[in-house]
C-alpha cells in the first residue's frame, strides 16, 4: 500500500507521520530514505515483506530529489512504487508535487494533497487546530493567530501547543501577549502606511521586520491574508451589499480585520485591486522561485506604496 502527501510542506510531513502512526507503526520500526534515495532501494526494501514481516518505508523526496538532476530518479522511484505489493507499506512526501505527479500517486495508491491554508481559510485553520487540542478559546482568537504568523501553518500549529498547556479560555488578547511578537504585529501597521501611500514608512516598517527575524515570505503571507479581505469587501461594495456593522460576519472575520478591510476598500475600484494584487502576487513568486525573498518584498512594498500614494 504506497499512501502520498503533498502541498504545504508542514501539513504534508505531519500527515504522513500519523498516516505511518495510524497503521499501528512505531517509529523505531521505519526504514526512511532520503537524500540518496534510489529505485532499487524501495524495490529491495518494500520486497522484504514476505520474510521479516510487514515492511514500513517512509520515502522524502523533498529531500532526496531537487531540481533538474532529481526528475529522472525521481521518475524511476515512481515506477518502483508503482510495482510495491499491497502487503507493504509505503508513506511518500512529495510536498512540491506537480498536478501530473499527483495524477501518478492516485493511480499508485491514495494520495491527499494539504495546500497551504490562505486568505479566509487562515482563521478557519487556527480554530480547527484549537479545537483538535480542545483549547478553549473566544471567537476572535484564530482571527489574531492568523494575524501574527500569517501563511505559516507550523508556526500557528506550534503556538497552539502551546496554548494548549495554559488553563482558562484564551482569547485574542492573550494570544497576542503570549505570542509576543511584534514584528508579525508590524505587519499590519505595514498595511496602514502603505495604502496611505507613505513610501518612506513603509520601507522603514519592512526592513525593521527583516532585521527583527521575520521571513519576507510570512509578510507576503500577511499582506495577502488582509488584501484577501479587501477583495471580498471591494465586491460587497459594489454590489451595494457592504455595511460597516455586519461587514465582520459578511467578511467571515473578526472586527478588527473587517474594519479595515472595509477602510482600504474604500480605496479601490476593482482595476485598482487587481493591480495591487498582481504587485503582490509578482513578488511572492520572485521570492520563492530563486530571487533574493528580501529584495522582493521591499520591491513590492515600494510598487505598492506607489500604487497608493495620492
Amino acid at each position: 500500500m504506497v499512501l502520498s502527501f503533498s502541498g504545504d510542506p508542514f501539513l504534508a510531513r505531519r500527515a504522513a507521520r500519523r498516516a505511518l502512526a495510524a497503521q499501528g507503526v512505531a517509529a523505531p520500526e521505519v526504514v526512511s530514505l532520503g537524500e540518496g534515495m534510489e529505485a532499487e532501494a524501495i524495490a529491495r526494501l518494500a520486497a522484504q515483506g514476505g520474510l521479516f514481516g510487514r515492511v514500513a518505508l517512509f520515502c522524502d523526496f523533498d529531500e532526496a530529489f531537487s531540481g533538474q538532476a532529481g526528475v529522472a530518479p525521481r521518475n524511476l522511484a515512481l515506477e518502483a512504487l508503482a510495482r510495491v505489493e499491497a502487503d507493504a507499506l509505503v508513506v511518500v512526501l512529495d510536498s512540491g508535487a506537480t498536478a501530473a505527479r499527483q495524477k501518478r500517486y492516485r493511480a499508485i495508491g491514495r494520495h491527499r494533497h494539504l495546500p497551504t491554508p490562505r486568505f479566509e481559510r487562515l482563521p478557519r485553520f487556527a480554530a480547527e487546530e484549537l479545537d483538535a487540542a480542545e483549547v478553549r478559546y473566544t471567537r476572535d482568537a484564530p482571527e489574531a493567530l492568523a494575524e501574527l504568523f500569517g501563511e505559516d501553518p507550523g508556526a500557528i500549529a506550534s503556538e497552539v501547543a502551546k496554548l494548549a498547556l495554559l488553563d482558562g479560555t484564551i482569547d485574542a488578547e492573550r494570544v497576542r501577549t503570549l505570542a509576543n511578537r511584534p514584528a508579525a504585529r508590524n505587519a499590519f501597521d505595514l498595511i496602514e502606511r502603505l495604502v496611505a501611500g507613505d513610501a518612506a514608512g513603509s520601507l522603514q516598517i519592512t526592513r525593521a521586520l527583516l532585521d527583527r527575524g521575520e521571513a519576507p515570505q510570512r509578510v507576503f503571507g500577511a499582506l495577502s491574508w488582509q488584501f484577501g479581505l479587501v477583495c471580498r469587501a471591494v465586491a460587497l461594495r459594489l454590489a451595494g451589499r457592504l455595511d460597516a456593522r455586519s461587514a465582520a460576519a459578511a467578511l467571515g472575520t473578526g472586527a478588527g480585520a473587517a474594519r479595515r478591510a472595509v477602510a482600504i476598500a474604500e480605496r479601490f475600484d476593482e482595476a485598482g485591486l487587481r493591480e495591487a494584487l498582481q504587485v503582490l502576487l509578482d513578488g511572492d513568486v520572485r521570492a520563492k522561485s530563486g530571487g533574493d525573498p528580501a529584495w522582493a518584498l521591499e520591491r513590492s512594498v515600494l510598487r505598492l506604496a506607489r500604487h497608493f500614494a495620492p
